[in-house]
């Protein structure tokens, strides 16, 4: 049990034993794959030893209660789920419910405690935890039985029709099918993954977040979604067999480029470009080649800043900079840096000498407090297994 939970049950006079139903639900990374999950396309995420850990057991009456630990909130929850609350936490859970209540499973009453380490804004997908945690206590508690990656797509059914969020199904599917191994490759097509053994040695995953959150970032997301659409549209009327963004050749869509607008060009040749790198990055990662792992990564940030425009000038920075620290000796720090997540603002991810962690936050933070005049924070990652009981 994490400390600050544990202090939330003895300050609320809880006693965890008294709750039968525990478990761990991870934050995930993304190694690379960004923004071709709605197109169809090919994905690499992780899950992360950050997480949400959830802990349950039944009450009486016909209401859901619930403790937001990190928030110090708690919420009563009237079952069945009918419609939204209005207050976004408690919808990303009611609307999980309101999923199993679809499919025709009875909800009993629960209380609920959960909170975790993931730090919220930081695209390390707390909301994904927050869904695939829940997702994975109801087939618990109902005996569903539904396997995980079927729990996932319901998980997107959530967010996609009882939240209203366009979002793709890669964050969901990571948290809750992670393996130790390393990082999934999964084809967010058919759902189809298989471990990648990844075989870095003597570097750290790193997140360097640049503490800003531009508007845009909501409202862009489904204009993006859009303008793919576009894209696959034109590809269609010439290449009707394409049913999926991802799913064009380079040579499609230079055949139909004039039939669409330029931003829709743009978009789809970062698409098709970016599934391209991630079967790339499954060779590199399996054979430790450290110089294409930082090639593939950076050629993916300046693609997400360039033609998909989902950057912003303090992630470039942060990536920029992070690229070109050296030692003393003239060898490189960092192998490759992107962004990573939604876009405009956030993290970047950054692959790190080990040896050299503390000096790469010194270097980064000196820089950019200069440059931009804001204190980056700094989240070490391991790759861990998927939601679980604990």
């Amino acid at each position: 049990m994490l400390p600050h939970i544990q202090a939330y049950f003895t300050e609320k006079g809880l006693i965890g034993t008294n709750f039968p139903f525990r478990l761990h639900s991870p934050g995930r990374i993304n190694i690379i794959g960004e923004h071709t999950d709605y197109t169809g396309g090919l994905v690499m995420p992780a899950a992360i030893d950050k997480g949400i850990e959830f802990y349950a057991r039944q009450r009486d009456g016909q209401t859901m209660a619930f403790h937001a630990v990190d928030l110090d909130a708690r919420y009563e929850l009237p079952l069945p789920v009918s419609g939204k609350t209005g207050e976004l936490w408690v919808d990303y859970l009611a609307g999980i419910i309101h999923e199993f209540q679809l499919l025709g499973h009875d909800i009993p009453a629960l209380e609920i405690v959960f909170g975790g380490n993931v730090p919220r804004g930081s695209g390390m997908s707390s909301s994904a935890a927050l869904e695939g945690g829940m997702a994975f206590l109801l087939d618990q508690v109902t005996a569903a039985n539904i396997p995980k990656p079927e729990l996932a797509q319901l998980c997107r059914r959530g967010s996609n029709n009882f939240i209203g969020v366009p979002t793709g199904i890669m964050d969901q599917f990571a948290s809750l099918n992670g393996v130790a191994q390393g990082p999934i490759l999964l084809d967010c097509h058919d759902l189809s993954f298989t471990p990648v053994d990844a075989n870095i040695k003597g570097h750290t995953w790193m997140l360097a977040n640049s503490m800003v959150t531009h508007e845009l970032g909501s409202s862009e997301y489904p204009v993006r979604v859009r303008e793919c659409a576009e894209a696959l549209a034109a590809i269609r009327a010439t290449f009707p067999q394409i049913n999926h963004l991802s799913g064009a050749t380079k040579a499609q869509l230079t055949a139909v480029m004039k039939n669409m607008s330029q931003v829709a060009q743009q978009r789809a040749s970062f698409v098709i470009a970016e599934n391209e790198r991630v079967r790339l990055m499954k060779t590199a990662l399996e054979t430790g080649d450290l110089t294409a792992i930082g090639l593939l990564l950076n050629q993916t940030h300046r693609g997400l800043s360039k033609e998909y425009k989902v950057s912003c000038p303090e992630v470039d920075f942060l990536q920029a900079i992070a690229v070109a620290l050296t030692t003393n000796e003239g060898s490189p720090i960092v192998a490759g840096a992107r962004i990573m997540g939604g876009g405009f603002g956030g993290c970047t991810l950054n692959l790190v000498r080990t040896d050299r962690l503390s000096e790469f936050r010194q270097k980064l933070t000196a820089a950019y407090q200069k440059a931009h005049h804001i204190q980056p924070e700094f989240y070490e990652v391991t790759i861990g297994p998927g939601t679980r009981c604990i």
